[in-house]
């Protein structure tokens, strides 16, 4: 059984992923509530946040070659990060050491460069091979699911990667916090990759911090056409 898969990102008034500010805080707090086992996030997601949030790259040390211990009732989530190509080959290490995260899921395929796979294993992350070239997400769900105990899957990512997710017929639920701006012109639509409708269904709306809006979804059916990408080829913003 595939777990259940939330959506969720912050957007502007006009749809737009990026190029406001972003309340953070808020962005987070809401995420948290969420509770969700493990989240996933696209490649370049995560190299973005990496570059937005460190300044400079720590150097490996011998304690990132190994597991985080395990504490008993840990409630914090897995980070799923989908990386076929090896994009964040020597940043896995902070996400790795960041107090939000139980420990590194690293998605790639069988067409993944073999330097990166011995530089994933060299270092004891949670390798999971899904899909020749490009990744297989119902079967990585499934086996997330299997071999994890995960439930709930929160995908706080770009385009790509909620795109494809959504046409796959993966997404249960949409939750939008919306911002009280407008970017206009320049705006970078959260749903830009799509080219058929999805239809939902209003679960809920709460007012927060007098003028940001959530609003969560169900999602009724969805598309079956999809520009051609890859789910690590997203440019967006860090990740929740």
């Amino acid at each position: 059984m595939s777990p259940r898969v939330i959506m969720f990102n912050t957007i502007s008034a006009d749809g737009s992923i990026k190029d406001f500010e972003l309340d953070i805080g808020l962005h987070y707090e809401i995420a948290d509530k969420i509770k969700a086992d493990a989240h996933l996030i696209g490649s370049e997601t995560a190299k973005t946040g990496v570059e937005m949030f460190t300044e400079n790259v720590p150097p490996e040390e011998p304690a990132d070659f190994n597991k985080p211990i395990m504490k008993k009732g840990e409630t914090k989530p897995f980070w799923v990060l989908s990386d076929s190509k090896g994009k964040l080959k020597g940043l896995l290490h902070v996400y790795r050491r960041s107090c939000y995260c139980k420990d590194v899921i690293v998605l790639v395929t069988h067409k993944t460069p073999e330097d990166y796979i011995r530089y994933l294993k060299e270092r004891n992350y949670n390798v999971l091979v899904s899909g020749e070239e490009t990744i297989d997400f119902r079967g990585a769900l499934d086996y997330l699911d299997m071999s994890f105990g995960i439930r709930t899957v929160l995908t706080d990512s770009g385009g790509g990667l909620n795109s494809i997710l959504l046409k796959e017929g993966l997404v249960d639920e949409v939750a939008l916090l919306i911002s009280p701006v407008v970017v206009g012109k320049g705006s970078t639509n959260l749903f830009r990759y799509l080219e058929s409708t999805v239809n939902l269904e209003l679960i809920r709306s709460e007012r927060l911090r007098s003028n940001h809006l959530l609003v969560v979804y169900r999602v009724l059916t969805n598309i079956t056409h999809l520009t051609p990408l890859h789910a690590d080829s997203e440019t967006e913003r860090s990740p929740a």
